[in-house]
C-alpha cells in the first residue's frame, strides 16, 4: 500500500468482468508501460469510455496527452464501436497505456471495466466528448489537493459545460458548500484507489449509478474530500444523462435510490417528478436545446448557487 492509499473493506458485488473475446492494445500489451507512483507524484489513471465517438474522441485524447502532469496512465474502454473510433485510438497507441474494445452493458459497466484495469493511486473518468479545460488541469488539482497531511479520498474540482462546441457560462459544483450538499461531477473528481477498486458503479441503474455511488460513499463515511477551486474539465452536453427520453427514468431511479438508502418511498413525490419530467421535456421541445441549456438551465444554476 503506497502513501497515497487508504484501506477500506474489500470490494463486493462487482458485475463487470473482462471478457475473453476482445480487441486490446496500448503500451501495456507490449510491456512498455513503466509509470508508477512516485514520492510527491501519485500515478493518476484517466479513463475514457467511448462508443461510436469518432466526432469528439480525438479532442478528449489530446487534452489528456498534453497534460503537464506526466505521471498519467491513460486507459480507453470502447464498447465495440462500428465507426472510426478505433482508427483514432490506434493513431495514439504509443501514448495510451491500455485500450480495450468489446461489447458492454452500458456506460457504468464500461466504467467498472476501467476501474478493474486501472493501477493509479487516483482515477478520473473523462469520457469521449469531455476534455480537460487546460493543459495544467491535473497539475493544479494535485498541487492544491495535497495541502493537508492526510491524502484525501476525493479531490474535487469544478467542471464547465459545453453545448456542441460552445462553452457555456455555468460551472459545477462552484464551491465547497455545493460539494457538501450535492453530488460532484465525476469529470472533475479524482477518486482514490481504495475507493474505485472496492466500490463499483451499480449497473442496475442506467442513469443514476453515479448518484447511487456518491450516496453509498456518504453512507459509508467515505465522502471525505478536498475541494480545489480549479476548473478541471469541460463536459459536452448530449450524452445519455442529457437525452430527452431518459427524464422519467432518471427520477424513477432517484426514488429507488432513496428507498435503498433510507427506506423512504413516496408515490406522491414520484408523481411530482413525472410531472416535472413532462414539463422539462415540453419546454425543451419548444425552446430547442440551445436556449434550454444556455438560458433556462443556466438560470436555475444561478438560483441554486446564490440561494441554496
Amino acid at each position: 500500500m503506497t502513501q497515497w492509499q487508504v484501506h477500506i473493506p474489500k470490494r463486493s458485488g462487482l458485475t463487470s468482468e473482462l471478457g475473453s473475446n476482445r480487441i486490446e492494445g496500448g503500451l501495456r500489451t507490449k510491456g512498455q508501460f513503466h509509470k508508477k507512483s512516485e514520492p510527491g507524484s501519485p500515478l493518476v489513471s484517466v479513463i475514457t469510455v467511448v462508443r461510436d465517438g469518432e466526432k469528439y474522441l480525438e479532442q478528449t485524447i489530446q487534452s489528456i496527452l498534453n497534460q503537464t502532469y506526466d505521471n498519467i496512465e491513460y486507459i480507453i474502454v470502447d464498447g465495440a464501436s462500428t465507426d472510426g473510433t478505433l482508427d483514432i485510438v490506434r493513431k495514439y497507441e504509443e501514448q495510451i497505456a491500455y485500450w480495450i474494445s468489446e461489447p458492454d452493458q452500458g456506460l457504468y459497466d464500461a466504467m467498472n471495466k476501467g476501474s478493474i484495469i486501472a493501477t493509479g493511486d487516483y482515477a478520473l473518468y473523462l469520457h469521449e466528448g469531455d476534455y480537460f479545460s487546460s493543459s495544467d488541469s491535473v497539475e493544479r488539482m494535485f498541487k492544491g489537493g495535497f495541502e493537508t497531511a492526510q491524502p484525501p479520498l476525493l479531490i474535487i474540482g469544478n467542471m464547465k459545460m459545453a453545448l456542441n462546441d460552445e462553452l457555456l457560462d455555468w460551472v459545477l459544483p462552484a464551491s465547497q458548500h455545493h460539494v457538501s450538499k450535492y453530488n460532484p461531477p465525476f469529470q472533475g473528481t479524482f477518486i482514490a484507489s481504495s475507493i474505485y477498486k472496492t466500490i463499483p458503479y451499480n449497473t442496475l441503474f442506467a442513469i443514476g449509478a453515479d448518484t447511487y455511488f456518491w450516496a453509498r460513499l456518504r453512507q459509508l463515511g467515505l465522502f471525505r474530500f478536498k475541494y480545489v477551486d480549479c476548473t478541471v474539465a469541460v463536459h459536452r452536453l448530449g450524452g445519455i444523462s442529457n437525452a430527452r427520453n431518459t427524464e422519467y427514468q432518471r427520477y424513477v431511479e432517484r426514488e429507488i435510490i432513496r428507498y435503498i438508502q433510507a427506506r423512504q418511498f413516496s408515490v406522491l413525490r414520484l408523481l411530482k417528478w413525472a410531472l416535472l419530467a413532462n414539463v422539462k421535456k415540453g419546454v425543451r421541445s419548444i425552446l430547442g436545446d440551445k436556449i434550454y441549456y444556455k438560458y433556462m438551465l443556466y438560470g436555475v444554476y444561478l438560483f441554486r448557487k446564490r440561494f441554496l
